[in-house]
């Protein structure tokens, strides 16, 4: 069976690194490209970062240098989360290899061409990079077989109280990509929040000897640090669950619901709005993540890092 072409739209990022990382190894994707995008960290340093994130995998993958500013608002960034240079506690060196003659655009809309049909998206960032390509290039919508994307919520927010961070930092993004018919699968912090590495789970990352481990299981110390002043039990794996439902979608349970974007709200701006109840008349876009598989999601996660040992 031929391996699924794929693209990883991303801003990265701490848990951006593992997400990647995870992709990178898996033998059933054929990881195409990172196509980068403005947000954890500025286009600049998120660009660098996913040169890095390429080294330090030993794969030979494109890197697009995307979008730098959103669509309306003025870019946001989220370093208080990531650390100054995206990549938290971690020094990765500086990178060798040059960034793709193509921008982020054209990269994917190259990709989407050649696979005819059956190339799927990881988005971890904000959907700035996919809404232009679909406003400039009508026909992407038909030639994207998915999306899985982390971003949103149900119930909760943590950029506001109303709105996740990826949506937020470009909502009117986020919501030309919901409106298009792509089919889409959705990892917000109702589910990423479920989904929990605690330092003794860790302990077994430690215990692998590849530089890629190394770099996962430190950032992973510095998420679970972090997250201490929350009284949470561990570090919570925003982006690497999506990787791991884009891997093995049976980590993620879902239900089909219309999901919208609050654009005008200056309390609620970027929220996720899911009709769960189904009181409009709108069909459902989206495959809503209502549940993730704590134990499987580990499964994954050693399972693929666990690919870099020599």
């Amino acid at each position: 069976m031929s391996k699924i072409p794929v693209i990883i739209d991303t801003d990265p990022g701490t848990d951006d690194l593992t997400a990647i990382l995870m992709c990178l190894a898996c033998e059933e994707l054929d990881v195409r490209a990172l196509t980068a995008v403005g947000g954890n960290v500025g286009i600049e340093k998120a660009s660098v970062n996913a040169l890095k994130i390429v080294e330090l995998s030993g794969k030979d993958v494109k890197v697009a240098v995307g979008a730098k500013k959103p669509i309306v608002r003025e870019l946001v960034t989220a370093e208080v989360v990531h650390g100054k240079t995206g990549l938290g506690n971690v020094r990765l060196p500086e990178p060798k290899m040059d960034f793709y003659e193509k921008d982020a655009v054209e990269t994917i809309y190259e990709e989407a061409m050649l696979a005819g049909g059956r190339l799927k998206i990881l988005a971890l960032g904000p959907m700035t990079n996919l809404a232009i390509g679909l406003l400039k290039y009508p026909e992407l919508k038909e030639k994207i077989d998915s999306i899985v994307f982390m971003g949103g919520a149900m119930n909760l927010g943590n950029v506001t109280a109303a709105a996740e961070f990826n949506i937020y930092a470009d909502p009117e993004a986020a919501k030309i990509v919901f409106d298009s018919g792509i089919h889409m699968v959705m990892a917000g912090l109702d589910v990423t929040h479920e989904t929990i590495v605690t330092r003794e789970e860790n302990r077994r990352l430690h215990a692998l000897n590849s530089e890629p481990a190394k770099v996962v299981a430190k950032l992973i110390d510095y998420t679970i640090d972090r997250e201490n002043p929350f009284n949470r039990r561990g570090g919570v794996m925003h982006d690497p669950l999506a990787a791991a439902a884009l891997i093995d979608s049976s980590v993620l349970e879902t239900e089909h619901y219309y999901v919208d974007v609050e654009l005008r709200s200056a309390l609620t701006r970027g929220k996720t709005v899911v009709d769960v109840f189904r009181v409009t008349d709108n069909e459902p876009n989206i495959h809503v993540g209502v549940k993730s598989d704590n134990e499987k999601f580990l499964a994954i996660l050693e399972g693929m890092i666990s690919q870099y040992e020599v």
